[in-house]
This record gives structure tokens, sequence and C-alpha cells, in this order.
């Protein structure tokens, strides 16, 4: 059997040959049945016969003519299918549909007709369409990079579903939202307060909210409810004394102060004017500007230069007369709110329904979810709802790339004692336990994620989840002291081995609830399940109650109410140079130890006075100080020790401490003639250390060492934001694939043509400036005007 094209060429000349005047006798009328004519072919269309040689209907077929066959068959089988979600109503649209799958170009005359010589309807009934296809991804380059466990890309769904249900939270445009009904106006609704009574550093006001009002600040600010209730990031606040520390850079949704009604009675020690107290069902918080430095990170990362300040076509408002913060009106195309779907507050209140209940443990809360879903805001807002109850809440962050309280490559079990109102960024903190895998993905090395993982839940189990403590509760604090509860976020790779892996993580945890964050299937992820007949679940999440735990499914956050100029990439690499900028308070030798469990150590402000190349280190005798050296990632298990100090120049490692257990003798590496050893306790391909027996504390830079294997002075200068008290306990090194982003290399002191910490540029290691040299080294040019044989 020929092909379409063979088929439709022979019809095409036999057309052409009827039109045609010739000497022979016309052609006998065809008969009307539709069995086929015992004659042969008239000799008019010789040509054609002498080009097509069909076989008898009766005859067999070849192997090639029955695939070809059988082709044919599945893709009209394929495209008879119904689709739910499209519409009939372009009946030619679905015909160039069918005619783009099939190969062909012809028309629905030309296409019956060939399917007919070739023994084959691929015809379809009418009133039913066909899906589309759709246009193919670029194919994979090596020059592309490789994505980690947080840029994993998802395929495209066969179909679609309505997402109306997932745009009820933000049916409008950022750019189109108001965002503050308050309209500031000084002696009504805007206050100015002395810092005496208010223990204020400054300047400070208090707003005055009235129902359905809401107000968006943009900067850096503490505040404190003094009457009324106040709604912040899915969290309801109450009168108190406590000031919280709220961040709203542009680079991040906006938090929305929105009044709230009362819903449970605050004692508040500062004294309110009368004025604002006759001010019935109101809301009255005290604002201040928060000196932590944190601004000083935009002129390191020039990405997120002025993110603490309002763009300039931004709709101004009147000031509230407090120095860098700004009231934002309307949203802009960089400044996106805080958007708290429905159902994520249906299942908060899930689990505030059974903190209200006789419970005999903390609950366990498990959040899983797609890349830019959501996901980790929804762990941020359930830490923050489990405080209300709890004096503190411990998370478990097995996202290696975006980590919440640590840099990335870390899975780390942290304890957090106060609400978390600012992106991950403005709160490093030091972790209770971790483990420093050396990568943003765990596709390396997945045996010792999991054990990592494993190794954390089970010191939560034994240490946090009903700790020992002699700690009394604070005064007119009703929170539950003597137990605490946990949060899980898991990772956004939940494809093939991402998929497995978190899997794994939730048979260890046995959580109490389960969050699965849903996105719309346009985006590439499948429709939530339906519930069941005999379950009732409310609109927005399907409760699955099973004999162990409950499993909640919520919708994902819009893409409209995320900024997208910012990538992955940059929010991690502005985590890490907060990490290593930020001060950390000081801890006494004597008090590191059990006694610290329970105290959440974070960062009281950061230094950005002086860039990394500029900094004092701290200079260590790498001989005597440090008991081994590892090497973790694909490759590193060629490098020979003679190697290894030009490895561990400029290089992010772990610090991390080991039991009594593990402390082994110190490696010896055998000698060949033409090698030279080094003074680094290393041995080539070694696993990393057991984390039953070990902890990381935190990561350190390398900033300079002798490149010399056996240097006269074995001193080694190291950059860490780790109290001294804590480096006296770090005595082994793990080097992973992490590096220090280009922005932590650069002075930025210096203008363009100056210099780096006082040296010229071209003396400067690691970096370069002006045109590369070698192959690769120019840009890539890309060529567009180069035809595939497709488009010829």
């Amino acid at each position: 059997m020929l092909s379409a094209v063979a088929a439709r060429k022979a019809a095409k000349a036999a057309a052409e040959a009827s039109i045609t005047p010739s000497s022979k006798p016309p052609s006998p009328p065809l008969s009307k049945s539709l069995s086929p004519s015992p004659k042969p072919a008239d000799s008019s269309n010789d040509n054609a016969s002498s080009t097509v040689k069909r076989k008898p209907r009766g005859s067999s077929n070849t192997g090639q003519s029955k695939n070809k066959k059988t082709k044919f068959a599945h893709a009209s089988t394929k495209f008879d299918r119904s689709v739910r979600y499209f519409d009939a109503s372009d009946a030619s649209k679905a015909q160039n549909t069918v005619d783009t799958a099939i190969g062909t170009a012809t028309s629905q005359s030309e296409s019956s007709s060939s399917a007919e010589e070739m023994d084959m309807d691929i015809s379809h009934p009418a009133g039913l369409s066909f899906l589309p296809v759709k246009k193919t991804k670029r194919a994979w380059s090596p020059s592309r990079p490789m994505q980690d466990s947080s840029d994993v890309e998802e395929a495209d769904p066969p179909g679609s579903t309505d997402p109306s249900m997932y745009l009820a939270s933000a049916s409008k445009k950022s750019e189109h939202l108001l965002l503050s009904t308050f309209r500031p106006v000084i002696g009504v609704n805007v206050y100015s307060v002395q810092g005496n009574e208010y223990e204020t550093n400054g300047a400070a006001v208090i707003l005055v909210l009235q129902p359905n009002e809401t107000a968006a600040l943009v900067g850096i600010y503490s505040l404190c409810v003094l009457q009324g209730s106040l709604s912040l990031l899915g969290v309801t606040l109450s009168p108190s004394k406590t000031k919280h520390a709220i961040f709203a850079p542009r680079s991040s949704p906006i938090p929305i102060l929105s009044w709230a009604k009362l819903d449970r009675q605050g004692s508040c020690a500062y004294s309110i004017p009368p004025a604002i107290r006759r001010q019935e069902n109101s809301t009255a918080i005290l604002i201040e500007y928060a000196h932590t430095g944190v601004e000083g990170l935009g002129q390191i990362c020039k990405t997120f230069e002025n993110v603490f300040q309002p763009p300039r076509e931004s709709e101004a408002l009147p000031s509230i007369e407090l120095p860098r913060i700004h009231i934002v009106n309307r949203g802009a195309k960089d400044i996106y709110p805080y958007v708290f779907p429905s159902s994520w507050e249906t299942a908060c209140s899930l689990i505030d329904e059974q903190l209200d209940s006789e419970m005999t443990a903390a609950p366990v809360c498990f959040v899983k979810g797609p890349r830019k879903s959501g996901k980790s805001t929804l762990a941020r807002t359930l830490v923050n709802r489990l405080l209300n109850r709890y004096r503190r809440v411990a998370f478990l962050e097995c996202d290696l790339g975006q980590s919440e309280f640590t840099p990335g490559g870390l899975v780390a079990l942290n304890l957090v004692e106060n609400y978390v109102f600012g992106p991950p960024f403005t709160h490093p903190s030091l972790p209770y336990r971790s483990h420093y895998i050396g990568s943003t993905s765990p596709r390396a090395s997945p045996s010792h994620y999991l054990h990592s993982v494993q190794s954390l839940l089970e010191a939560y189990k034994l240490d946090l989840q009903f700790p020992v403590t002699n700690n009394e509760p604070l005064p007119g604090d009703e929170r539950i002291y003597d137990a605490i509860p946990l949060v899980v976020n898991t990772m956004g790779w939940t494809r093939g081995l991402g998929a497995d892996l978190n899997a794994r993580i939730e048979d260890f945890v046995e959580p109490s609830h389960t969050f699965d964050v849903v996105g719309v299937e346009e985006k590439g992820w499948p429709a939530p399940p339906q519930p069941q007949a005999s379950q009732q679940a409310p609109t927005g999440f399907q409760l699955m109650p099973t004999s162990t735990k409950k499993c909640v499914t919520v919708e994902s956050i819009i893409s409209e109410m995320t900024n997208t100029h910012y990538t992955a990439t940059d929010h991690r690499n502005l985590n890490i140079l907060s990490y290593f900028h930020a001060i950390f308070p000081e801890i006494p030798i004597s008090s590191f130890g059990p006694s610290l469990v329970l105290n959440q150590v974070l960062a009281i402000g950061w230094d950005t006075s002086v860039p990394l190349c500029a900094r004092y280190p701290y200079e260590v005798d790498y001989s005597q100080a440090f008991d081994h050296v590892y090497l973790t990632g694909p490759g590193y298990e060629d490098v020979v020790p003679s190697e290894l100090t030009r490895v561990l120049n400029g290089a992010i490692v772990g610090l991390v401490s080991s039991g009594p257990a593990s402390k082994l003798p110190r490696p010896t590496h055998p000698r060949t003639s033409n090698e030279e050893t080094s003074s680094l306790p290393y041995t080539p391909a070694e696993p990393p250390p057991d984390p039953a027996l070990s902890t990381c504390h935190g990561l350190a830079l390398i900033r300079g060492i002798p490149l010399t294997p056996n240097p006269r002075s074995p001193r080694i200068h190291i950059l860490t934001p780790l109290p001294p008290a804590v480096l006296a306990h770090t005595r082994v090194l793990v080097k992973g694939e992490m590096e220090l982003p280009i922005w932590g290399m650069l002075d930025f002191r210096e203008d363009d043509h100056g210099r780096v910490a006082g040296i010229d540029k071209d003396h400067v290691p690691y970096l370069q400036w002006g045109k590369g040299e070698g192959v690769g080294g120019e840009k890539r040019r890309v060529r567009r005007n180069l035809l595939r044989k497709g488009q010829m």
C-alpha cells in the first residue's frame, strides 16, 4: 500500500487526464454500486495505474502496510475521542487539526478520497471536536543550564480544567487591585506618639482602622495591636505588648493590614489616648520604623536594590509621617498583594477546630505541592496559626533550593517562637539540627538526603515533640508550652524521583494533617480529585479522612498574584548573602548544649557596611582545628589530596560537629612517587558524615587558603556569621556543589572603574571583566532565519 501523498498525486493525475481532450474513447460511467468494478481500469488512467498498484481487498497485506494502517487507525481513534472542555462549533479548526495530525495539507474532499483508496475511514461523527495539536517545547540543548528541584519543568497535560474555582480569590490583575482603603488624616486616624511612653526607638504613630478598612505598607516596621483585632497574613492579632517585626519588600507579596472582628479579648500594657478609645469597633495599631540594616542587601545584590521603597509609578497617598515607610494605594507592575485563598482559611480553621477539642498529641502538618504554587507560603501560614496556641513550633525544611530559615543546600529542623512576617531572607536563624547536602537538588545523593530527613525526624520525636523542660510559662501567656507541633515543608520536585522521595518522607513523618496544594490543570497539573458521594466537603477543598491522617486539598496561588520579576535563583542568592551578612546574638559557651534546645536563635540585624572581600576573617590552623574534610557531589570523588586546597579556596563549606562514635583516626592517603600529600585530613571518594552521628551548625566561606600542599604556616581564613561558642564544636568541613553568588565577590563600595578591596580588577581571582577568551567566551549568537525540513 502506498502513502497518502502518492494516492493524492494519482487522484490529481486522473482528474487532469479526464479534463484534457484525448483521441481515445471516453471511459464508461462509474457504477453507483459501492462494490469495486471487476473490469480493468480504462486506458485513460494508464498513468495512474502505472503509479498506483492497488492490491485486491481480499489479498494479504505486508507488515509495513499493516503498521501504516494501524498507525492511522490509532490516530483516528485518538481524534474521535470526545473531549469534555472543548467547543465543537469551529468545524474548520477541527478539520485543520486532523489534517495536521495525519501529516497532510489537503482539503476535506482530498483527505476522504485518499482514505478511501487506502481502505480507511478517518471521518468523525458530527458534533465532536478534536484535541488541538500543541506547540512542542524546544529540544534539550547542552548549553541549557541544569534545573534543580525548584525549577523542574512539568509536562503540559492533555486537557484543561475550568479554573473558575481557583480564580475566585484573585479575579482582577494586580495592576487594578485596590490595596489600601485607609486614607491617612493627621489627628483623625493618624496620631503621633512619644517614644518614651511606648518604648520606641524613634518616631512612631498610631493608625486607627475602621471596619472593612485595609492598609498596605512597604518598608520595615514593627507593629503592636493596642485596640481591636488585626488580620495580617492569615493570622488574627489581638491586643498585647508584643511588637511584631514586619518586612514588606516589593520582591514578595505585600502584607495587607485589615480590620478584623474582635474574636478574643486581649490586654495591652500601653495607654491608649482618649480620642482613640472613644472610637468603638475600631482597630488601633502602633507602628514604628525598625532599624535592622536589611535594606543594605540591596546595594550588595543589585537585583534587589530599593525593594523596600515603592515604585515611582505607584499612586501617591498622604504620608503617615514615618520615615522609610510608605503606604501604597493600588497595585503596580511590581507590587503584588498577599492573597489568602478561601480554601486556605477553611483548611487552617480545620486545625483550629481540632485544637479546641481534646487532643493527646500536637498536630503534625505535612505540606506538599508543585513549584510556584504557594507551598512555602502555606507552610509559613501554618506556623503562624499554630503559634496562636503553642509557644514553639518545629519546622522541618526539606526543600533544598528554597529554604525558609536557613540557606539553600540544608535540610534543617528549626524552632520558631515568633510570628514570621516576611520573606525567607528576613529571618535567618540557627537550626536546632541540620545536615548539609551541598546542592539545591537531591538528585545526586537521594539516599543521603533521605537518611538526613529521617535523622531529623527522630530528633524531633525524641527531643522536641514532648520536651522535658523546666521553663515555666510567661505571665499572661496561656499558650501550650509542654508540646511542640511540627510543620514539614517539602520540595517542589513532584515528578519521577522527586515524587518517590516526597512519598518516602511522608511515610517517615506520619502526619496528622496533609495539605496538598494543587494547581490549575492549565499550568500542567491534574485537576483535584472529585469528592466521594458520602463526603460533604466544603467548597474549595476536599476532605479525605483516612485511618491515621486527614488529607486536605487546597488551591494554589494564582500566578498573577506572584512577582515574576525575580527568579528562584535570585531569591536563593539573596538568601545566601543575607545569611553571611547577618548578626546573630552572642551565645555563652556554658549555655551551648541541651539548655539551648528550646531557644530560637534569630538574627538581630545585618552588617552591610563592608563587603565580604573586605571583612576581617577568622584565622585558623587547619592542621589542628579540623578532624576531617569531605567532598560531596558529582566529580568530587576524583579530587586527589594534592589538589584539595585549590578546591576549597573560595568555596562554601558546611561546619559539622560529630559525635564521639564518629570520631575516627585521621585518614591517611597512600602516596605515590610523584604525588604530594596535603596536611588536610582528606580521603578521596569517602561518603559524607553519618546523619545519625553528626549535625551541621551553619555555613562558612573559605576566603583564603595556601595553595601549596604543605605550607610552612597552614593557616586558613574563614568567614562565618556563627557565634564563637558554636565554632568551638565544629571539627569537620563538608564541601558540596553550592558556590558563592557573584554578587558576594564584588566590592559595592567601588565604581565600575575602581578596584576590589584595594586590588586592581585585573588581579582579582575568579573574576573577569571585559570580553571573554577561548572557545565559548563570546556571547552566543542565535540564528532564527534557519528553516527546518518541515517548514520548507
